[in-house]
């Protein structure tokens, strides 16, 4: 069975296709790691140089209900003024940041109740105004960055997560065929 593995670099949200999402995408045969996949997809997506982001760790894969396994790699940018954003054209709308923070606080968000094969799980939505515009941040994105913030400030969300189980396949290794 043949898996899309793509891989996403956690530091600024980008608007694609109108969807908020992570730079990221599918590994090359000649990236060496998760790692380099991420930040050459950074660097193609937003302009991100490599020597400016320290990777400070790479989190268990998540399956996707596209039956992706998505990757998240998790960087500090050493000099945020050294950043200077150029989003490819072709593929981003528009590049924002949003405080880590906001994803373990119930302010601005709501939950979608959904199931899969029986279970329920929620899906979680936020609503950031940055400078540049209002967006919604939701879904497998949102549940991303509130696994990441979690982490960062080692506290649980202000909120009951119910994560799909789905998104812990990679880790199981009980990817369902299509």
């Amino acid at each position: 069975m043949h898996v899309r593995r793509v891989v996403m670099f956690i530091k600024c949200l980008i608007l694609f296709l109108g969807e908020v999402a992570l730079p990221g995408g599918k590994q090359e045969e000649t990236d060496i790691d998760d790692i380099q996949t991420a930040l050459r997809e950074a660097k193609e997506e937003i302009g991100l140089e490599p020597s400016l982001v320290n990777v400070v760790t790479v989190l268990e894969p998540i399956v996707t209900k596209h039956r992706m396994i998505v990757v998240p790699v998790v960087g500090i940018l050493s000099d945020t003024k050294a950043f200077d954003p150029c989003p490819c054209a072709d593929e981003v709308e528009a590049i924002f940041d949003a405080p880590l923070e906001m994803f373990l606080k119930d302010e601005n968000r709501w939950a979608e109740e959904k199931e899969w094969k029986g279970e329920k799980y929620l899906l979680h939505y936020f609503d950031y105004e940055a400078e540049k515009g209002k967006y919604l941040i939701w879904a497998f994105t949102a549940g991303v960055l509130i696994r990441v913030a979690s982490l960062v400030y080692q506290r649980p969300p202000a909120f009951l997560e119910l994560r799909p189980r789905f998104w812990d396949m990679a880790i199981t290794g009980d990817i369902p065929k299509p």
